[in-house]
């Protein structure tokens, strides 16, 4: 992976991060939410957007 492209996916992981967090998300199933894959916490977080 591009070493360039690595910090903008983090920051980007982290802004989603920080929305399911305000929606009171903090594991998904037995993981934790920073273990998860940037595709991973935005599947999760327009799962959650779609029950609200």
């Amino acid at each position: 992976m591009n070493k360039q492209y690595q910090p903008d996916m983090d920051s980007e992981k982290n802004i989603v991060i920080d929305y399911l967090l305000d929606l009171g998300i903090y594991k998904k199933g037995t993981k934790q939410l920073y273990e998860l894959t940037l595709t991973e916490l935005e599947k999760e977080y327009h799962e959650i957007k779609q029950q609200i």
